[in-house]
């Protein structure tokens, strides 16, 4: 007869059995311990309100060329165009228009530059995957938006 397995048993097991067939990207697993790093809880989430790759367009020719996508956080909107003619860049504003360092996070890699007047910002070479946004701005407010796949 065989032992009977208690529940935390079990899930150990299930576990090194996924490990084994389909184990986590590091940079998913990267993103998650970020998600629940105390610095999270300082920060305002941008919630995706708009992606043009999801939007249903009626009568409306897409382009493959260029992505719109919008997040939204209390006070703060995040325009952002993906565009992949030649090298893939990614152009964004702010709006209402205001000073701040702008991060693009890419597995290990972070990029930083800064807005202009009007709060533009652009990026040049992006590397295809999964990327996210992080806005500080001149007073110290932290925004970051959802992790986006280009």
């Amino acid at each position: 007869m065989s032992e009977r397995l208690d529940d935390e048993q079990l899930l150990t097991m299930l576990g090194g059995a996924l490990e084994v067939a389909e184990p986590v990207p590091a940079h998913m697993l990267e993103a998650a311990y970020e998600i629940m790093s105390p610095d999270a809880f300082e920060e305002e989430l941008a919630r995706l309100v708009f992606d043009s790759a999801s939007a249903d367009l009626v009568g409306v020719r897409s382009s493959e060329t260029a992505r719109q996508v919008t997040f939204r956080a209390p006070g703060v909107e995040i325009e952002v165009m993906v565009v992949a003619e030649g090298e893939r860049r990614l152009i964004g504003q702010l709006v209402p228009p205001q000073a701040a360092t702008v991060e693009l996070r890419s597995g290990e890699q972070v990029r930083e530059t800064g807005t202009d007047r009007l709060g533009r910002f652009q990026f040049a070479n992006v590397s295809p995957g999964s990327v996210q946004l992080a806005v500080t701005t001149e007073h110290g407010g932290r925004v970051v938006t959802e992790w986006m796949v280009l």
